[in-house]
């Protein structure tokens, strides 16, 4: 409970992030100043989003607004941490040669406030995986590995990591991703506030609910936003009771401004699945809209219009990525276009050369940049990049005068694929991209995700596949597969299709 604070409750499309810029206008108008508001969240898009829109209508800057941050950003602040006091991917690697374990640094996910931190891969994942969810749960990691279930794992291991991931951050002063909000509450000093607002925060874990209560003792007001309908994230700790009980002053927002009625009436009916949830009575758009139900994705009339095709698991939605690249249509999964524009860029430009057209200096640069420039298969000259450096920006050059002068050594003999060593799956992918007439250089109008990905957000039609896994479909919270599902088919502005599967575990919707 978190006392003096509302309980904001936002179904789907209802305007959420609206009403809380309403309550900062509110806050502003009432002489707080930017600096004494507050937005703690538990994704860095929703952050963003809030600083771009309180921005854009308050004609402020982000530095206006210092206490707009994720979790962990205020943890790291709050501590007057640098990047370098982060665990590396390094760090881990120490770790895990002293254990017999392996932890191999893929890539790096960005916080506001320019901080990375490391997601590892390897043999020790999983046994990491466990010991932070334990301490975002706060309960003992025994405890987490009996409720995982997952005897591929061992305890002693478990145990053995717990411990020296201790030692080793005690002994180099580094602090770990788990540690930013642990520390913070035992030593972080809290900003004196007027106003706080806790966004999407039917996704915080226990450890964050307790950042956010130790924040929301020095401020005054204390909005809480979210959707307990939508929590979606209960296999990286989260609690959702936590956000059911955290104040008895409840508001809910009643329209949607995003789904039609017959996507109304499904989502009520799957909803009415979740047990112990807030009772949330909300109307749809007056549009009727349209659920249709399919067998196949041919079904679908996907050659017009913005759509975003959704499936259960990552596995799921490589299979309609297949399919679309089978059928010649370009898409976009996680923010990717599903062809290079700069291949692209660069087929044009060598089709451009080819018809005695002139082609601008950095077309030209890009297309040198992709090409061989050693061996036989040799596009251009080594060192012919630093000619065209010499060149004036506005400079417009032909394929006889590149020949000539600037280091090319094929031709209009040689086609496109050949001059950018284009494979034959891409090639068979790029001519079926023609044949449907598409426009190679346009942003896709197809996306492919997961639930848990689009979250947040919404397109005129979207596809559900109502395949599933035996994990999903067997687990001993059937209330995470109706929340995934939920949030799934209020996705649609417009038309909704339920791809039906046929596989032994499947959703029904």
């Amino acid at each position: 409970m978190i006392p003096n604070s509302k309980l904001l409750l936002g179904p789907p499309g209802c305007g959420k992030t609206f009403r809380l810029i309403q309550e900062i206008q509110n806050a502003l108008d009432s002489g707080a100043h930017p600096s004494r508001i507050g937005v703690i969240s538990f994704t860095r898009k929703a952050i963003e989003e809030m600083i771009s829109r309180s921005c854009a209508k308050f004609n402020l800057e982000p530095k206006d607004f210092p206490y707009m941050k994720t979790s962990h950003a205020f943890g790291f602040h709050g501590l007057g941490l640098k990047t370098t006091d982060i665990m590396s991917p390094e760090d881990y690697a120490n770790i895990g040669r002293e254990i017999g374990l392996t932890f191999e640094g893929k890539d790096y996910t960005s916080l506001d406030g320019g901080v990375t931190l490391p997601t590892v891969g390897g043999s020790g994942a999983r046994y990491l995986q466990l010991d932070n969810r334990a301490r975002l749960r706060k309960i003992e990691i025994e405890q987490e590995y009996n409720e995982e279930a997952d005897w591929s794992l061992f305890f002693a291991k478990l145990k053995q990591l717990s411990e020296q991931l201790v030692e080793y951050k005690r002994s180099t002063d580094k602090y770990d991703f788990v540690d930013m909000i642990e520390q913070y509450i035992e030593h972080g000093e809290t900003p004196n506030l007027d106003y706080l607002f806790i966004d999407e925060a039917q996704d915080f874990t226990p450890l964050q609910w307790e950042m956010a209560r130790k924040i929301a003792s020095s401020s005054e007001n204390v909005w809480v936003a979210g959707d307990d309908d939508q929590a979606i994230h209960r296999w990286t700790g989260v609690d959702v009771a936590e956000f059911n009980n955290c104040s008895t002053n409840i508001e809910v927002l009643s329209q949607s401004f995003r789904i039609p009625k017959s996507v109304h009436r499904l989502a009520l009916s799957v909803s009415k699945r979740i047990s112990g949830r807030h009772e949330k009575t909300f109307t749809a758009r007056e549009e009727e809209g349209k659920v249709e139900y399919i067998n196949y994705l041919s079904e679908a009339p996907m050659h017009e219009g913005s759509w975003t095709l959704m499936a259960r698991t990552n596995g799921y939605v490589s299979e309609m990525a297949n399919y679309l690249r089978g059928q010649g249509y370009k898409y976009s999964r996680n923010g990717r276009s599903s062809l290079s524009e700069i291949l692209v860029q660069n087929l044009l430009t060598w089709d451009e050369l080819c018809k005695d057209g002139s082609v601008p200096l950095p077309d030209v640069k890009r297309l040198y940049d992709s090409v061989k420039k050693q061996g036989v298969d040799a596009v251009v000259r080594r060192g012919a990049m630093q000619l065209l450096d010499a060149l004036p920006a506005d400079t417009t050059l032909s394929m006889k005068e590149l020949v000539k002068d600037y280091g090319l050594l094929k031709d209009s003999a040689y086609g496109a694929y050949e001059i950018l060593n284009v494979p034959s799956s891409e090639q068979e992918y790029i001519d079926a991209i023609f044949r449907r007439g598409e426009n190679l250089l346009s942003k896709p109008r197809i996306k492919v995700s997961t639930f848990h990905a689009m979250k947040g957000g919404e397109d005129d039609n979207c596809m559900v596949w109502t395949a599933s896994t035996k994990a999903c479909d067997r687990s001993k919270f059937p209330d995470d597969e109706h929340r995934a599902f939920y949030v799934a088919v209020t996705r649609a502005r417009h038309n909704l299709y339920i791809l039906q599967s046929s596989n032994k575990y499947r959703y029904t919707l």
